[in-house]
Formats: structure tokens, C-alpha cells, sequence
């Protein structure tokens, strides 16, 4: 299994309500839950404001998340 490291982007597999794709999460920590658990702290790439936490186990799951690569300023 693939660690979840800081700086990945993952999107939510499943398409918005209106069929657009669903928005890039940005990893920006990594930490052990009083539970046990790993999470991920992570913000939307385009509201950097927007933040939520998730289980590490949650982002590699091929069936809600995908993993993404961040765009290179060369080809934009």
C-alpha cells in the first residue's frame, strides 16, 4: 500500500451533482488519530479555505478517490 504523503492530490471519483468533475484535495498533513488511525489533513486546490479530514485508508480507496498529478507550470 502507497503512503499518503503531503503535497499529493487525490479527487473524489464520483462526478458533482451537475456531472463536472469533483474538486482536488491537496494533502497538507499526515498524522496518527488519538484512535489509532491514520488521517490526512487536506484543502480544496481551488478554496484553499475549504479544509476536511479523512482516513488515509479513505484516499486509497480506488473506488472513492483517485490519486492526481499537480499541473506543471510548463504546460500551462
Amino acid at each position: 500500500m502507497n503512503k499518503v504523503i503531503a503535497g499529493q492530490r487525490f479527487r473524489d471519483v464520483a462526478p458533482t451533482v451537475f456531472g463536472h468533475p469533483a474538486p482536488e484535495w491537496v494533502i497538507a498533513e499526515v498524522f496518527t488519530g488519538t484512535d489509532g488511525i491514520r488521517y490526512a489533513r487536506v484543502y480544496s486546490a481551488s478554496s484553499p479555505h475549504n479544509l476536511k479530514t479523512l482516513s488515509t485508508a479513505i484516499l486509497r480507496d480506488k473506488r472513492r478517490f483517485v490519486q492526481v498529478q499537480a499541473k506543471s507550470l510548463d504546460s500551462v
